[in-house]
């Protein structure tokens, strides 16, 4: 942690703030003095979108993927670091894996943050007609703060009820801007959770009462989305139905012809986005992951294709057919993809809109945290239902009233609803997540490239570990069980 800190501080006071903020060097030697009006905020809050774009695309989305069940990797094509994911055999000597590096990436964040919020509070006094805009930059902090705590949480600690008052180990709950001798603890996950809520309140609080949907910058419609998610992975149902419902009442379901464009044609389809962060000029280690037209690392397991009929739209997602524009040598081929990170490039003019602007939340999932959240808390099948209607029939082309469920009890509800949680949100980072909070099994099918076919709760690869790294520049850092 102090490490990350020393990182990030050397990075401000050399100038070369494009590291780390994301910004343009405005010849200001210190922290202080880039914070001193509201043009460096407003740099360091647009940089800050970046980098949580960058930990989705780099490593959290991944990290969600390959531990899970639904992936096929191809070996000869992955690096090492992807291996040891997927064969749950990180080790804290993994320094240049990813033990390491989302803990580094997830921690840049809330550094990013924490300056944001410790310089951008003082500039109240000075800028007062500004307040509406150092409100915004502020709430973008709490908001991204948030985020990387929870998603830390995700990735190093057990799920918020591995212990009855969640006092197992999280991760280090940062609020402060630390000295450079800190040497800080990880907090329990009750705390990180406390945290992360407080933060996403005092996130709504600032941005205001708004609801004009602005699906690539933090929002207070992105903040009560992410509550959502964060009262559902508590098992705090009916404050998880309740923020998921707020956002659904507002944010329409993509329609079945726009889907495939809404991840395909991020530049015209922005689709059902609460929060997707804009690769614009920016690359995608997401496309060259898929990508079948490179080192193809990925591709969908082939018996959890099978499981998509025909008039699925979203099986459509997994073929890709290759344009004029890929060169001569790939025109009219067609390959088995995960097309969610493969943009078409026909009729777009430039290459920098050739994107798939990922997804942190979107609406389709607040559908099923409400339906799950219905389903294991108020036991209302029918609200529960009608959920899973609306997202299957928008997947088949057809009215909700033409679906037909078929499951027995709450238990086969509850089943059904995880079914179709799979296939809407396949590889968009939430199948490991998932089986984690919900206590279950990694279990591959037969045919799968990994050597580990079967990790069984609570096994203490659920987590990664803490790196090497970490644990030698912190005296207060713990390492995870049996690590």
């Amino acid at each position: 942690m102090k490490r990350l800190i020393i990182i990030c501080f050397m990075a401000l006071s050399l100038g070369g703030c494009s590291s780390f903020l994301n910004v343009e060097n405005l010849g200001k030697s210190t922290i202080a003095g880039f914070f001193a009006d509201v043009d460096g905020l407003t740099s360091a809050g647009l940089g800050l979108h970046r980098l949580v774009g960058e930990f989705y695309d780099d490593y959290y989305i991944r990290m969600g993927e390959l531990a899970g069940d639904k992936v096929y990797l191809y070996r000869v094509n992955s690096s090492q670091s992807e291996l040891l994911v997927y064969d749950f055999a990180s080790q804290p000597s993994d320094n240049s894996g990813y033990p390491q590096l989302i803990w580094k990436r997830g921690y840049e964040i809330c550094t990013n943050a924490n300056n944001i919020l410790f310089y951008g509070e003082k500039l109240y006094d000075t800028f007062p007609d500004k307040a509406d805009v150092i409100s915004k930059h502020l709430a973008y902090a709490y908001f991204a703060r948030a985020l990387a705590i929870f998603d830390l949480c995700n990735v190093y600690a057990m799920p918020y009820d591995y212990t009855a008052d969640a006092s197992h180990l999280g991760v280090v709950a940062i609020d402060y801007v630390p000295g450079f001798d800190a040497e800080l603890p990880r907090n329990t996950v009750k705390q990180c959770y406390d945290m992360v809520i407080a933060d996403l309140e005092k996130a709504i609080e600032l941005m205001g009462d708004e609801t004009e949907r602005t699906p690539t910058y933090f929002s207070a419609l992105s903040s009560k989305a992410l509550l959502a998610r964060v009262y559902l992975y508590k098992k705090d149902y009916a404050n998880a139905a309740r923020y998921a419902k707020e956002v659904m009442d507002i944010v329409p379901l993509t329609s079945k012809d726009d889907y495939v464009n809404m991840y395909r044609k991020a530049q015209d389809f922005p689709g059902e986005g609460i929060l997707r962060m804009n690769t614009y000029a920016a690359g995608s280690g997401m496309i060259n992951m898929c990508s079948p037209l490179v080192s193809q690392t990925c591709t969908i397991d082939p018996n959890f294709l099978a499981t998509f009929s025909d008039d699925d739209v979203r099986k459509a997602l997994f073929t890709y057919v290759a344009e004029p524009e890929d060169g001569e040598t790939y025109e009219g081929k067609v390959y088995t993809a995960i097309c969610k990170y493969l943009p078409l490039k026909g009729g777009v003019s430039t290459a920098e809109n050739r994107r798939c602007d990922h997804f942190v939340l979107r609406v389709s999932e607040m559908y099923l945290i409400h339906a799950e959240a219905m389903c294991l808390g108020e036991k209302n099948a029918v609200a529960a239902e009608a959920d899973i209607k609306a997202l299957r029939a928008r997947a088949l082309g057809k009215q909700p009233s033409e679906i037909s469920l078929q499951y027995a009890g709450l238990e086969g509800l509850d089943k059904l609803i995880q079914e179709e949680r799979s296939k809407e949100l396949c590889f968009e980072g939430h199948r490991f997540f998932d089986l984690k909070r919900r206590h279950e099994d990694v279990v591959r099918y037969q045919g799968t490239s990994s050597s580990f076919l079967h990790l069984s709760y609570p096994d203490h690869r659920y987590v990664l570990p803490i790196s090497q790294v970490e644990m030698q520049a912190n005296d207060k850092m713990e390492q995870n069980d049996e690590y």
